[in-house]
């Protein structure tokens, strides 16, 4: 476990062996009872015993409550929210190669389930582990100090617990390891249903998705059924050991009472005791099982943590200070294999504080372009020099397809404030609005709008411009070229385009045909 936002017990478990040895006087309690009061006939003892036994209790009770059961709890819940929310901290700050190499199923599972389960054995192997080890430790001592044969008895006793936990281990280890993999297939199912409901509805392939997510529910449900039945029988197993040894303690127990060894209170303390030690044995060796099968989870938080921290694969090309990119006999492959081939660069110079625009028939690498500069696609698998501006980072994309939250307008500006000109001149007339999340209630032209606005107000040096007139009616168009011609100059513009618009004021047109990209007209 690698994470530093975690914390130790050490009061806690303190608090914790403290409860444990509250607890542990009730049944000397009611051995002095049996042998001080009810067999010696001392009577009059009984007033005092209740004053001292019923506060025992009682303390006893509420500090097992919340102290030995509750605070385990409630430490494994603060946890389980610290590592979801340092989970998408590094999903935000990983770099776009990386995050694309899983499916958004795979990021579900480890911020809902990796980190619950990692965040709760953290909290078991740190705390709950050390302290019922104590337990353990206290009983064995304390009962050896009475009686040598409790100490050999409950060390057998606890010997076959430990055995037989062990035994219990392995299908829960094994089906851990293949859980996960079931687990992303079935959420990233369920996910595609939910986020794509209205394209579903619309093409009317309910019955098809249906049955795609049947198969998931299907091979998922006896999995879990499977795993539900050892579960279960890892908590029965010990109950009936309890019972048969128990059995044979009464039987020990009442031969050393017959020989005048032990007396019949502490014969039934023995046996006390012998129902406290399974519990912290077990619990013990159930946390080991658990940390063992959850390996798979607390490998997926913590390698999660590493990728994020992995610099981005395109900072070695970032050198340029004039330039907002150089590419010479550059050949540009989006993956490893020989049709990821996309075009060929003979020779490009984008400088700073230009406009320039990019053409191209769809599917032919212009968005990929842009994201290649970015470093949202690998340039590993790429051949010749490429080479980018040094303030790369602080491009900001007009991306598809828009998202919001649920909220005011202003909210879905993420943060940025409020420019009435801006606004004025993207013709935005839904500000009094609330948006969704899917965002519905916004037409399209709406949301290129709202995209639209969320990039000028960030007031970036570089923008890159993917289909910025989009969706927009004649007026709005005409007013979003005249801004950005009012940019030219100021800031670093690249466009992709399929129309001639902002052709007459560009400072480069380039084309991306028969998969070289070249530059085409004459720009003033």
């Amino acid at each position: 476990m690698k994470t530093r936002e975690l914390k130790k017990y050490p009061i806690q478990i303190i608090l914790m062996t403290f409860a444990f040895c509250v607890t542990m006087l009730i049944p000397i309690l009611f051995s002095y009872l049996i042998d001080e009061i009810v067999l010696a006939g001392a009577f009059d003892k009984l007033i005092p015993w209740l004053a001292v036994t019923l506060p025992v209790i009682l303390v006893g009770t509420a500090m097992n409550f919340y102290v030995i059961s509750y605070m385990p709890v409630k430490i494994g819940i603060i946890n389980t929210f610290v590592l979801q929310r340092k989970a998408l901290r590094n999903i935000l700050k990983m770099n776009q190669p990386a995050y694309a190499r899983q499916d958004k199923g795979y990021y579900f599972n480890i911020t809902m389930n990796s980190c619950a389960s990692y965040g709760d054995m953290y909290e078991e192997m740190n705390l709950n582990l050390i302290a019922n080890l104590i337990y353990v430790a206290a009983i064995l001592a304390f009962v050896t100090w009475v009686n040598w044969v409790f100490g050999i008895f409950f060390l057998v006793y606890g010997v076959v617990l430990v055995l037989l936990s062990i035994l219990e281990s392995s299908p829960f280890y094994q089906m851990n390891k293949e859980v996960m993999i079931v687990q992303d297939v079935y959420m990233n199912d369920m996910r595609n249903i939910i986020e794509n409901k209205s394209g579903i509805n619309a093409l009317h392939s309910e019955t098809f998705f249906e049955g795609v997510f049947d198969k998931s529910v299907e091979k998922f449900e006896k999995f879990m059924l499977k795993y539900r039945f050892w579960n279960y029988l890892a908590e029965f197993a010990p109950s009936g050991i309890n019972q048969i040894f128990s059995i044979l303690f009464l039987f020990v127990s009442a031969y050393l009472v017959q020989r005048g060894q032990i007396t019949t209170g502490i014969m039934l303390m023995g046996y006390s005791y012998l129902g406290y030690i399974v519990t912290p044995i077990t619990t013990a060796c159930q946390i080991l099982i658990r940390y063992k099968s959850n390996l798979v989870n607390i490998e997926r938080v913590d390698q999660l943590e590493e990728e994020a921290a992995a610099e981005k694969e395109n900072n070695l090309n970032k050198q340029e200070k004039n330039l907002l990119c150089r590419a010479e006999k550059f050949h540009f492959y989006k993956g490893e294999q020989p049709e990821d081939f996309l075009f060929h660069i003979e020779e490009l110079n984008l400088k700073k504080n230009g406009l320039y625009v990019i053409k191209g028939e769809n599917g032919s690498g212009k968005s990929m372009l842009l994201n290649l500069m970015l470093g949202n696609v690998s340039p590993k698998n790429s051949k010749g020099t490429l080479s980018l501006a040094e303030n790369m980072d602080d491009t900001i994309l007009l991306s598809y397809p828009t998202f919001a939250v649920n909220g005011t307008f202003e909210e879905n500006l993420f943060g940025c404030k409020r420019d009435r000109e801006l606004e004025r001149i993207l013709n935005i007339d839904f500000a009094d609005k609330e948006i969704t999340s899917n965002p519905v209630n916004l037409s399209y032209g709406q949301q290129q709008k709202l995209a639209l606005l969320r990039v000028f107000l960030r007031n970036s040096p570089i923008l890159f411009l993917d289909e910025p007139l989009s969706n927009l009616d004649v007026e709005t168009q005409e007013s979003v070229i005249n801004y950005i011609r009012s940019l030219k100059g100021k800031k670093t513009i690249l466009l992709i385009m399929h129309s001639d618009e902002m052709d007459s004021f560009a400072d480069g047109i380039f084309k991306i045909e028969n998969k070289s990209l070249k530059a085409v007209g004459n720009p003033t």
